[in-house]
Formats: C-alpha cells, structure tokens, sequence
C-alpha cells in the first residue's frame, strides 16, 4: 500500500492481508489466462431469470448474462454475481456489454457520478474472469418500476436461478460470491445479510428449494442506511442543504426506493420519527420498512466475510455508512476488511484498493490470484 492511500484498516484487514499470500504452486501470473478476458463477450447472454410485474401492473422480464471463463474439462467454476449501481434509478445488467447506442443528452450532477460508476466498477469486478471466476451480470427492478422490497426480491431470485443452473452452465453452487457498487452495494450487502429471512426472499422465478446465500460479499460504497444518509455527510463535500435535497426529499433515490414520495414524506420525515420514537405515528411501518431496507440493521453472526471499500472523499454516499457497517460486521463477529483511499471519490478506489480486493475474493472462492 502507498503511503497517504490508506485511511482506515480494521484490525481484521490486517490479519487478512497477511495470510493472502498465493495458494501452494500458485502465483498471479500463472492464474491468469493468455488473453484479457474483460472484453468477452457474454457466454450466455439475457437469459431469462423470471416474470415480474412493476408496481403499475406492466409485465417486466428480470434477465442476466453469464461470462464463464476457459476452463479444464468437467471442472466447475467458482462465481461472481455482479448487482450494477446508479442509485436505483439506472443502469443495467448488460453494463459495458451493452450494444452502444448513440450517446443521450449530457448527464450533470449526481446522475453522471452514477453513470460512471456503473461503467467502471462493472470492467473492475468482470476482471475476475481473469482468474477462472464466472462473471454474472443481474437485472433487477428499478425504483421508478417497483418499490422496495422487489429489488432484494429480484436479486435474490438471479442468486437461486444461479444456483439451480450451475450443472447446466459448468458453475460451482457452493462458491458463489456477490458484490455491487454504490446501489448495487446496497442490494448485495442487504442479500448477504438477510440469508434465510423470509420477509426479503420473495418467490420470484421460483427456484426456491434452492438457498440465496453466498460464501462472500463485496461492497463499493454502498448505502447501509437509508435513514442517515443526509446527515452523515461531511458537510465540507456536500453542503447540508444539498444534501438534505439529496437524500431526505421526497425527491431522494431513496425516498422513491421505498415508495415514500407523496406531500410531507421523504426519508428526513422517517428519520425525525424513528428519532422520536413515535410508534403512534402513521408512517411507523414506513419507518420500520427503511430498516428493513438497511443492511447495518440486520446483520448477524451468520453474514458471509465481507471486503468493503469507500473514498474519502465520496460526496454522494458518506463514508460513515461503511463506516457503521464494519463496526456491526465486527460486533457480530464477522470476517471483514474496510478499506479506504482517502482521495477517492464516490468511484474508482484506486488499483491498491482493486487488487487487494481481488486478492481476497480468490481466496474466499478457493482460487489462485
């Protein structure tokens, strides 16, 4: 690590970075396959995981691509689910593997931070591939199409599917990863800590003999609280006022996520609630709807390990959401690492932060980086 990148390390980082030394006979270059396989192309491309319907009754098909790598004869392979950001609102499972369109009017403010960062993050974590790891690209409904809770319904529903078709595609069942960035964070965090709860598995697709689990979990930047976002911003990335607009309104990403739109809502309304502790409140289930929604509310023992990676200098997601969520990991007594470079932004964390992250992913999965 280069001096001056890193901000923050917890305790269980460190051990973990010591022992992430390559598996016996084993090195980087010899795991990596002769080509850059970042640019393949899906090898199962828009399959079909399951019938929706949004929130106004219009038919939605829930779809993924599947990257799986060259691999020896009748060896299954470990994967990656991939949940793409762009606050709930954009983005899609086809990420850079989208055929290009013409290119639409220029993006400002919050939603071109979004939009670059589904672009990177996707090219980052498809680099698994590279090291013999699947890459599946999921679908899931957007906060203008459904409200919360169909966006873990749907995400989980791609994990069973995953699972269920592993003999079909050549994909190991039992080592199974997920990881997001920004929004998708949020939703692969949620996933990962919410294995077995019932009141966020949903039926969709069906496949439900078969669990949504997964053996590890990453997290870029991603929400872990819906109901702090605006207040934990340093105020000297976004000035209150912005991000109370930001977060709290009823024009907040999150406010529509969790259907909470109409006169005299929005996420800072629930905040002063739960604040005041007013269970006589008509909006209590709301209230109790964005915990549920919030992964550092529901983590337990039985979390997977988790890497987590956040900028210093993020203005649009506050670090003090990573922040809360490697204290609660820690406090339940799970496996996790944080770490921070102090210079990124709400994006790219730098090729310290990628690798190490990589490291840690291959060897969760039983492979060699």
């Amino acid at each position: 690590m280069k001096a001056g990148k890193l901000r923050k390390l917890s305790v269980a980082a460190l051990l973990s970075l010591a022992l992430a030394v390559p598996m016996a006979g084993g090195s980087c270059e010899a795991a990596k396959t002769p080509e850059n396989l970042v640019h393949m192309q899906p090898t199962y491309r828009d399959v079909v995981v399951a019938n929706v319907q949004n929130d106004n009754g219009a038919p939605r098909q829930l779809r993924m691509n599947v990257f799986v790598p060259p691999k020896a004869k009748d060896e299954k392979v470990p994967v990656l689910v991939f949940v793409h950001g762009g606050g709930w609102a954009k983005g899609t499972y086809e990420g850079d593997d989208a055929v290009k369109k013409e290119a639409a009017s220029a993006q400002i403010g919050t939603n071109a931070l979004m939009a670059r960062d589904n672009n990177s993050a996707y090219r980052i974590f498809k680099d698994v591939l590279n090291h013999g790891i699947a890459f599946v690209s999921v679908d899931y409904r957007l906060n203008s199409e459904a409200a919360f809770p169909a966006q873990i319904y749907d995400v989980k529903a791609a994990v069973r599917f995953v699972r269920a078709h592993a003999a079909e595609y050549g994909l190991d069942a039992d080592r199974i990863a997920i990881a997001g960035s920004s929004a998708g964070a949020h939703l692969a965090t949620e996933l990962a800590v919410t294995s077995g709860n019932k009141a966020l598995e949903g039926d969709e697709g069906g496949n439900l003999e078969y669990s949504s689990s997964v053996k590890a979990c990453v997290d870029y930047y991603g929400p872990t609280n819906l109901l702090t976002m605006a207040p934990e911003m340093n105020p000297a990335l976004e000035a209150p006022d912005k991000a109370a607009e930001t977060h709290d309104s009823v024009r907040a990403n999150e406010s529509i996520l969790l259907g909470f739109t109409g006169e005299g809502q929005g996420v800072g309304t629930l905040r002063k609630i739960d604040e005041a502790g007013d269970t006589t409140s008509p909006y209590w289930s709301m209230v109790e709807m964005a915990k549920l929604a919030s992964p550092v509310y529901q983590v337990t023992k039985d979390a997977p390990p988790f890497f987590i990676a956040h900028g210093g200098h993020d203005s649009l997601v506050p670090i003090q959401q990573s922040i809360s969520l490697q204290k609660a990991l820690t406090d339940a007594g799970v496996e996790n690492i944080f770490m921070c470079n102090s210079k990124a932004p709400h994006g790219y964390q730098g090729e310290d932060t990628n690798q190490a992250m990589m490291r840690w992913l291959c060897r969760q999965l039983g492979v060699k980086y």
